[in-house]
């Protein structure tokens, strides 16, 4: 009798434990993420003493948010570009290097090429560029003069 008082008890935690783990956490994760995006449109259009506030407040959250999420390519998207408010530009490239392993979006190779640029890496701008280019020619239209046409190249597009 007393071990199967033992066995319920367990299996009630262990429920306890699985619907945390599927239901409670994706949801305050999602929330997270939404209350991060709000706030790092607002960072870009605000003024530096503000952006940099923000942005630092985003990267604790997203730091915070479950090691589940960090599957999400949304979440690196978002760390990447706040590291970027922040001037933080070896970790944002190193951020859209590990999103690139889990998705392939366009704009991942944009934001990495576009941290390359700052880094003064033109070579490997130039690559994630085509490569963004090769999935959608409009890319090329925010890029200028020599940029524009070495990636234009390189991705085959005249």
């Amino acid at each position: 009798m007393l071990w199967r008082s033992a066995i319920r008890v367990i299996a009630v935690i262990i429920a306890a434990v699985g619907i945390r783990q599927l239901s409670v956490v994706p949801y305050r994760d999602n929330l997270l993420i939404g209350a991060v995006e709000r706030r790092s449109s607002l960072a870009q259009s605000s003024n530096v003493p503000r952006a940099v506030g923000l942005a630092q407040r985003n990267l604790r959250d997203l730091d915070d948010a479950e090691r589940s999420r960090r599957l999400d390519p949304n979440w690196y998207l978002l760390y990447g570009a706040n590291c970027e408010l922040l001037g933080r530009w070896h970790d944002a490239a190193e951020v859209y290097t590990r999103a690139l392993k889990i998705d392939q979006r366009p704009e991942i190779y944009v934001n990495r090429g576009m941290v390359m640029l700052q880094l003064g890496r033109t070579d490997d701008a130039a690559a994630d560029l085509a490569t963004a280019a090769r999935f959608d020619p409009a890319v090329l239209n925010d890029l200028d003069g020599d940029l524009r046409e070495r990636v234009a190249a390189a991705a085959g597009i005249h």
